[in-house]
């Protein structure tokens, strides 16, 4: 953890993502902030009377990149899109990630767990320095600790030793089908029934039922959906994704020395309710862009 004192505020002024605001957006960002020195307040909508505010979090290289399939254990798609990890924009990367994982609960698919078997969507993950001032956000919030975890998966082909359902004070919530919830039983998965969200997924109206059932259900008002791009477009296709932070590289991806590229999601449509940037390393754009609207 950075010590106070001039040192920790010249880092903090380096990897403080500077929001510029769309005039149209009526206003900053957002009022909200555990420590605005180093991350601009944030600050979101209610969320909707039957369902979630969900809100997509993505990287994309300056080519439009954000994935493609795995040569091995050591191909990782966001770490070469995302580059030299010492860069100020990484860091800078790095804390928004954090951030945006404190005012509600998270989502992953199950591509991405079973790719990254040490996945934890928490404000401090493992090995990371200290940041008490990001789980007293949280509390202040009336929030746990700690987020809840929802997994989506179709046909329930989990790892369930993953630390998602092992950690300590860790909740998982997954939504599946009735095949997935079969396959998870039979994997011995060790799972509250009442922690599964079984719906016909793949049916119109599934997921959007689903997520209704996670605010009902489970009180789950602001979800920070980090991946991957296939369950951001199957949100998209459900109406359900409201906005996403987008953060854009100046890493340009060879596509032809990879196979199975996945691109940008489609923002046709979206308004760009604020740009940023990192004043010491400005090759990276921050963009969050607003899908749905209210009121």
């Amino acid at each position: 953890m950075t010590a106070p004192g001039a040192g920790g505020d010249a880092l903090a002024a380096r990897t403080l993502v500077r929001w510029r605001v769309d005039a149209e957006a009526g206003g900053p960002p957002g009022r909200r902030s555990p420590d605005p020195a180093r991350w601009a307040p944030i600050g979101f909508p209610p969320p909707w009377p039957d369902r979630p505010w969900i809100y997509g979090v993505m990287v994309a290289s300056a080519n439009g990149v954000v994935a493609w399939r795995r040569a091995g254990a050591d191909d990782d798609p966001v770490r070469g899109i995302l580059g030299d990890p010492d860069r100020p924009a990484r860091h800078a990367d790095r804390l928004l990630v954090r951030f945006l994982r404190c005012f509600g609960d998270v989502a992953v698919g199950a591509r991405t767990i079973r790719e990254q078997p040490g996945l934890l969507q928490t404000p401090q993950e493992p090995g990371e320095p200290a940041r008490p001032e990001l789980y007293r956000f949280r509390l202040e919030q009336g929030l746990s600790r700690q987020p809840r975890h929802v997994v989506y998966s179709l046909f329930g082909r989990l790892p369930v030793d993953h630390p998602v359902f092992t950690t300590p004070g860790i909740e998982a919530i997954v939504v599946t089908t009735e095949v997935g919830a079969a396959e998870l039983a039979r994997r011995g998965a060790r799972l509250d029934p009442r922690r599964l969200v079984v719906e016909p997924l793949l049916e119109p109206g599934g997921l959007g039922r689903a997520h209704e059932r996670l605010s009902t259900e489970h009180a789950v008002r602001y979800l920070d959906c980090e991946g991957g791009v296939t369950v951001l477009r199957a949100l998209r296709e459900a109406g359900v994704l409201d906005e996403v932070f987008l953060t854009r590289t100046d890493v340009v991806v060879d596509t032809g020395a990879h196979e199975g590229i996945l691109t940008m999601l489609d923002l046709s449509g979206a308004r760009l309710v604020a740009e940023g940037g990192v004043d010491a390393d400005p090759g990276w754009v921050f963009q969050r862009w607003r899908l749905n609207e209210r009121g």
